[in-house]
């Protein structure tokens, strides 16, 4: 819990000009076919979205979801010992972003109900240090349950190879809570990141607008 009040000062002590140089130049790569002379300021008020999903998957076969109102995860590579951003230590930011992930499932069709009652779905939120926009992070197709929700203890986390660059993602996962295999693992179906958070310069709304892009840019996912 120590990382919670950090992360929110870190974000805006990371703003140093080698950070916004190396974000400026990939949003204008992904912009530049739109608006040949972006302005520096209108790029640096958005997030890169990067969807990932399992193709063999039929998200039509799945009817409700369960997500955290108030908590989301913290992961580290400088610091092994993960922890976890709440509404109470970092307020203004979990609640927001968890609410309008909620709001784009409702919107495709999916109904949330509490974890104890046997959800289809099981929706993580994260953020993740240490994350590099010119990697991917490596995910495993399977995690055991019990790592769901940030109320327990969790194996075969997503891990980073990072090369330098120190950027910060938000990370969002749908994972299938449904089909738990005879092994106890469930299966990850999609997962966005969303980065750099610490080069932001409306944490909030970029945030909030950055996962109504990664869910419009996957359609496959709805009812």
């Amino acid at each position: 819990m120590q990382f919670a009040p950090a992360f929110m000062r870190f974000i805006f002590r990371k703003m140093n000009m080698k950070k916004t140089v190396f974000l400026f130049a990939l949003v204008v790569a992904l912009a530049w076919a739109c608006e040949p002379t972006p302005d520096s300021m209108k790029l640096l008020d958005q997030l890169v979205v990067q969807t990932h999903y399992d193709t063999e998957v039929n998200f039509t076969d799945y009817a409700t979801y369960s997500i955290s109102t108030d908590t989301i995860g913290f992961i580290s590579n400088a610091n092994p010992n993960d922890t976890i951003l709440t509404e109470h230590d970092t307020p203004g930011y979990p609640r927001p972003v968890l609410t309008q992930v909620g709001t784009n499932l409702n919107k495709v069709g999916y109904t949330r109900v509490e974890k104890n009652a046997n959800p289809d779905l099981g929706i993580n939120v994260y953020v993740v240090n240490d994350y590099n926009l010119f990697q991917q992070v490596v995910y495993p197709s399977y995690y055991y349950p019990s790592y769901y929700g940030y109320y327990g203890s969790y194996y075969n986390y997503p891990y980073i190879t990072t090369y330098a660059q120190n950027t910060g993602a938000l990370v969002v996962e749908i994972v299938d809570l449904k089909n738990i295999g005879a092994d106890k693992k469930v299966r990850v179906l999609w997962t966005a990141y969303m980065g750099d958070v610490y080069s932001t310069i409306n944490l909030v709304q970029q945030s909030l607008d950055a996962v109504d892009q990664a869910f419009h840019q996957s359609p496959y996912i709805g009812r």
